[in-house]
């Protein structure tokens, strides 16, 4: 009767020993979890606060008095000396973008082809345009109210201005590769129906009617010069594309694009858009973080 007696005994202190060890491993990786979000909250605390403030000394550059050591919006990675991080960032006009909310049918079209059919640019031209109109008559490839319904939206266009071109991803037919696509061409920031060329790139002049590869590459070594010796652009042999571009000098409307990597090898990536002070600062008119899955690839060392 006692070895019996024992041996429950003893089967219970296992099963006690089992149990403690259980609430003890269960215990312990609990601990190791809060510690590792709480290391995670501080890496993204750190990495938040250093992209702010390599955002204002980017502005602190670009407003320098001496034209020598003023940075200029050339869509270059520069390196921000800074403690404890590895900080990248890119400048760029984003008056040399197209605005979605002003530029014409042509613009729009023009940029769109260079990525995709002529039949599915016209039906994205038109639903943008009918997204951004007051009114609900459908364009020829469009799509008002009755478009959505049938596609099974919820939603109309807004028959308003874009907030953003994160926006276009409500506008019919456009899915979010597209939209990521297009994105670096686009802005809602300008506010002017035509294209700077000072801050242009070549997918953009291309999108304006009559100017193919060889002639934007023509505009572009034109505008390099006129950026380094002074003088004004030529539009003359442009003749009908003359009306879709302007060059206006320092531009004050810039994109700035920010890498920031943490010795622990925490990334973040930020976008933001900002309006220079004729003075020193600055007014941010838009500010996202992007995914930091990797460094862009003209960053990478």
């Amino acid at each position: 009767m006692r070895r019996g007696v024992g041996g429950f005994a003893l089967i219970l202190v296992i099963w006690a020993l089992v149990l403690l060890t259980s609430l003890a491993t269960g215990f312990a990786l609990a601990i190791r979890h809060e510690i590792r979000v709480a290391g995670d909250l501080a890496s993204i605390a750190q990495a938040e606060a250093t992209a702010s403030a390599a955002l204002h000394a980017t502005a602190f550059m670009l407003s320098l008095a001496e034209q020598t050591d003023r940075w200029k919006a050339d869509k270059q990675w520069r390196k921000l000396p800074w403690p404890d991080a590895d900080i990248g960032v890119r400048v760029q006009s984003e008056s040399g973008k197209i605005d979605i909310n002003l530029a014409p049918r042509e613009l729009l079209n023009g940029l769109f082809t260079q990525f995709m059919s002529p039949a599915r640019s016209e039906a994205l031209t038109d639903a943008l345009l009918d997204w951004r109109d007051g009114d609900d008559d459908p364009e020829p490839s469009g799509a008002e109210q009755e478009a959505y319904s049938r596609a099974g939206y919820t939603y109309g266009p807004a028959n308003a201005s874009f907030n953003s071109v994160n926006e276009l991803g409500r506008v019919l037919g456009f899915d979010y590769p597209t939209v990521e696509l297009l994105k670096p061409y686009l802005t809602v920031h300008s506010k002017r129906p035509r294209i700077n060329v000072l801050g242009a790139d070549a997918v953009v002049l291309m999108a304006t009617p009559g100017i193919d590869w060889e002639i934007a590459t023509m505009l572009l070594a034109q505008r390099d010069r006129v950026l380094a010796e002074g003088g004004r652009m030529d539009f003359a042999e442009l003749r009908n594309g003359r009306r879709y571009l302007e060059s206006r000098p320092n531009d004050r409307l810039l994109s700035v694009d920010i890498d920031v990597l943490l010795p622990n090898g925490f990334r973040r990536r930020e976008h933001a858009v900002i309006r220079l002070h004729r003075t020193r600062g600055y007014n941010l008119l838009a500010r996202e973080t992007l995914p930091a899955a990797s460094a862009p690839e003209d960053r990478r060392p």
